[in-house]
């Protein structure tokens, strides 16, 4: 079954997290949700590092992830329906609309053969763990999930890695790309698929 999955847009951020997680979709692994809020918090940031240099670039690599993956966008009115529900489940005014839309999932039934959808925070101190919990909503660090979704399911990664990383137009080593994925924060994660390709020989 995969995971249901909303990627907070601090997760988001980094390319190599989140080209892996798309690709991690593609192989049917996760469901990976967003809403246009978290897009909008995403594009923001990409403009105020320099990630991107204008707001039509930066709209550009939206687009591009809405049509990566068409069916993870959580409309903004299903998402704000959910904000009175979730307000005591985050320390932040700010934080409430991310984990409204992981609740959105639970409450809408949107997957019924599951109780639990993941959300995946570098900020998870902006939340509590234990009321999202009540809610249905199970609150790790992205390395923590990636880590984690490793372990149950080391070949299917391992492939879902390998076809992100070909399918880049730089088509890197996979030295490279792990050294990205460390630099995004995801240090678990990317010694785990060394130590796996080397105990079974699963090209990465």
């Amino acid at each position: 079954m995969r995971v249901r999955v909303v990627a907070d847009a601090d997760t988001l951020f980094p390319a190599a997290t989140r080209g892996l997680l798309i690709y991690l979709d593609y192989h049917d692994l996760i469901r990976l949700h967003w809403s246009p809020l978290i897009l909008g918090e995403l594009r923001r940031a990409l403009i105020e590092t320099g990630r991107k240099k204008t707001l039509a670039d930066a709209k550009t690599h939206e687009e591009r992830m809405r049509d990566a993956l068409p069916n993870a966008l959580i409309a903004v009115e299903d998402v704000q329906t959910r904000f009175q529900a979730v307000a005591a489940a985050v320390r932040s005014v700010k934080d409430v609309h991310v984990a409204a839309c992981a609740y959105h999932l639970v409450a809408a039934g949107v997957y019924p053969e599951t109780e639990t959808v993941t959300l995946v925070t570098r900020n998870t101190k902006d939340f509590r763990r234990t009321a999202l919990a009540r809610l249905g909503i199970a609150l790790l660090a992205p390395d923590e999930f990636l880590a984690g979704l490793l372990e149950a399911k080391p070949r299917e990664f391992m492939s879902a890695f390998r076809q992100f990383r070909t399918d880049l137009a730089s088509r890197p080593e996979p030295r490279v790309l792990l050294d990205r994925l460390k630099e995004d924060g995801q240090v678990r994660t990317a010694h785990r698929l060394v130590e796996f390709q080397q105990k079974g020989g699963v090209e990465l």
